[in-house]
């Protein structure tokens, strides 16, 4: 099978810089506070809280008429939605944010950007390609911003974090993209001074960096177009409005990015126009895409609103008319670098308005989890597994009841071929909530690790029937893969953000509930899995139908000590949220939580030593009294009842200590040793100091 080729390595590598340097800037306004990340996480919003405005565009007519009139298939811009907003008041009904349209992170131009220069490499030069456009030059355009900028996954505590220079860009890519990258710097400095001296005409760029400034430039418009036409701007909240003041954006007209869309309208009209840009497959799409519907916009305000929509001209019309995406055919070519760039369009596409229960985006926490296989299994890593990484969540995130539109698995068939649509259906969750623990138990009974070509059919892929999880196949080595870095990118979102977290998730019930009785059903018994077959593989017994080989033993190894660290760590911060719930000081927390972890403690001594004697009822409902615990429903120790006061029930939490258990004895098994001889591993502290951090500020 393919392996990661360095230019699929660089590409992965980038992705992960991005959202490393990034995924906290949005479009037109760039890096935001974090009250702002805060108000945009993932919530339920009742209706009649959210700005009457939002119902008047595009988009919230959509939301609207979704919301109130569901057995209704109107036109909401054709209908009165007057007496619908009259409903509003009286409306108990509740809808995902990320429903809502929000300024796109500012990384969504970056992917795009990939994908137009990805065109001109392969579609160039009337279909022939453009040999000087080569991938190195791709990556240095997309991550030409990031230096300077601080790498918050390069430690724990922000201020530790480090920023990424020159050298950081050489070790990672190597010379020539750092090489790239000053040319590219060089010329866009040449361009802004040609355009603001109205110099253009004598202004000449070398190929290839030509097409790569208009392909930056477009890749600005077309954010900034998606914002004029949600008419973004004039439906921010107060606090947000000040922010964009505060940058010299005045939101209190009925079209405030028209000013900013006009001049990157300009620019990117005059970048295209440059001697040395690629006609046919930059140029011409463009032009009679982004430009024509944006020029409409400027002369005629009110046809902003073709911008945006599922077919809208901004996003749908400009995207399907780039070359990449009109005539690469990814569906043959499922572990091809292309597929990989459309995986990244198709997630920033259906997915630009999602955002996490964290600060982070869904685009940012796909191409994570993709950055992170590569980390882990380098040349190891299949690029199908990777575009399966990035896509593994657009079916159940971009579908109509919650980003609005209409994804589907027979559309990623259609666009990526039957080998990568059940790939990606391998981890998209049937509506059953146990699907993926059965599948995960399934898993564990097998006889041994499946490979996806041996489970789907790979060459016959038109005939294969595409649906959800299935209980009674097993999850392939590829499922099991993005399934625990899924769930690890996951658990550090948590410890990074736990005060963006709101409402229940800010409390150790649901938090603990999520880890143990959700993920870690489906987790846990793929890490025992994993373990079995690297103990079969490493005692030389019954290796007849195993895959492993030992350059992929170390790399599961790499995975599970991976996950391993990444739950140990959430734990943490979970019992740091308990010692608080229950007003423990810091020496109480730091018995909690090595007593939590010390195997030489048996769980009848725990529970009371910790359960029966710290972790008492007294100390709890002084928190509540206080304020600092809404109720015992909150607390990870009691039971979840409704409409009744719930009883103390201690269950979960111990079972939660038998997992984290069960990780040690797994780590001493395959004698991991930088967890075994650690004893706490090392940034436990820094975990802790981190939640201190965020709960103070």
């Amino acid at each position: 099978m393919p392996s990661c080729t360095k230019d699929i390595r660089n590409l992965l590598r980038a992705y992960n810089l991005l959202v490393a340097t990034r995924d906290d800037e949005r479009a037109i306004i760039g890096k935001v506070s974090r009250h702002w990340l805060q108000s945009e996480r993932e919530d339920w919003l009742r209706l009649c809280d959210i700005n009457p405005g939002v119902f008047r565009t595009v988009r919230g007519r959509e939301v609207l008429c979704e919301a109130l009139r569901p057995d209704h298939d109107s036109n909401p811009e054709s209908i009165d939605i007057e007496p619908l907003l009259d409903q509003l008041v009286f409306s108990d009904k509740l809808i995902n944010s990320n429903g809502l349209a929000k300024l796109e992170p500012a990384i969504a131009a970056e992917v795009l950007l990939g994908v137009m220069l990805m065109g001109v490499q392969r579609y160039g030069n009337r279909r022939c390609g453009s040999a000087r456009l080569s991938h190195d030059v791709i990556v240095a355009a997309m991550i030409r911003d990031t230096i300077g900028l601080t790498d918050r996954y390069s430690a724990v505590l922000p201020g530790k974090c480090k920023k990424i220079t020159e050298n950081t860009i050489s070790t990672l890519f190597g010379d020539s993209v750092c090489k790239h990258i000053a040319a590219i710097k060089m010329h866009q400095r040449q361009f802004d001074q040609a355009f603001a001296g109205n110099q253009m005409s004598a202004l000449v760029l070398p190929r290839p960096y030509a097409s790569v400034i208009a392909a930056i430039e477009a890749s600005q418009l077309r954010l900034i177009a998606r914002a004029a036409g949600d008419e973004i701007l004039v439906n921010l909240d107060a606090d947000k409005k000040a922010e964009m003041q505060a940058r010299g954006i005045d939101c209190n007209s009925t079209f405030p990015e028209r000013e900013l869309l006009d001049l990157h309208y300009r620019r990117t009209k005059a970048a295209l126009a440059m001697s040395g840009v690629d006609y046919s497959a930059l140029a011409e799409p463009l032009e009679h895409t982004l430009l024509m519907s944006v020029s409409d916009a400027l002369d005629q305000p009110t046809k902003r609103r073709r911008l945006v929509g599922r077919r809208g001209k901004a996003v749908y019309e400009t995207h399907n008319s780039l070359p990449l995406v009109e005539s690469f055919n990814a569906s043959e070519n499922f572990n091809s670098i292309a597929t990989l760039h459309i995986a990244a369009l198709e997630m920033m596409q259906y997915l630009e308005k999602g955002r996490r229960k964290s600060a982070c985006t869904m685009l940012g926490h796909s191409l994570r989890i993709a950055a992170v296989a590569e980390d882990l299994f380098g040349e190891a890593l299949e690029p199908s597994f990777a575009a399966t990484a990035i896509l593994h969540d657009v079916v159940e995130d971009g579908s109509r009841p919650v980003a609005g539109y209409d994804q589907s698995l027979n559309n990623i068939k259609r666009r990526f071929g039957g080998p990568l649509a059940a790939m990606v259906a391998e981890l998209t969750d049937a509506e059953s909530t146990v699907a993926a623990q059965q599948k995960a138990e399934a898993t564990l009974l097998c006889d041994s690790l499946i490979m996806p070509e041996q489970q789907y059919n790979f060459d016959r892929f038109t005939e294969m029937q595409i649906q959800p999880t299935t209980t009674h196949e097993p999850y392939t080595l590829g499922g099991i893969i993005t399934k625990i870095i899924d769930t690890a990118i996951s658990e550090e979102e948590g410890i990074r953000d736990p005060d963006v977290m709101t409402s229940w998730w800010k409390h150790s019930g649901i938090r603990i509930y999520w880890s143990y009785h959700i993920r870690g059903r489906v987790v846990r018994p793929l890490l025992v899995k994993l373990t079995q077959e690297i103990e079969r593989f490493e005692s030389g017994s019954d290796l007849s139908a195993s895959i492993l080989n030992e350059e992929l033993v170390a790399k599961l190894r790499a995975l599970i000590e991976f996950s391993i660290t990444s739950s140990d760590n959430y734990a943490v911060q979970n019992l740091a949220i308990i010692a608080q719930e229950y007003g423990l000081d810091s020496d109480e927390r730091a018995y909690l939580i090595r007593q939590f972890f010390d195997r030489n403690i048996n769980q009848a001594q725990f529970q009371q030593d910790i359960v029966d004697t710290l972790l008492v009822e007294h100390r709890l409902k002084a928190s509540i009294r206080n304020g600092a615990v809404p109720s015992e429903s909150h607390v990870a120790l009691y039971a979840k009842t409704n409409g009744v006061r719930p009883k103390p029930d201690p269950n979960t939490f111990v079972r939660y200590r038998a997992a984290a258990l069960q990780r040690a004895q797994i780590a001493e098994r395959l004698q991991l040793e930088r967890i075994v001889n650690s004893g706490l591993q090392q940034g436990l502290e820094e975990v802790v100091s981190l939640y201190d951090l965020r709960k103070v500020a």
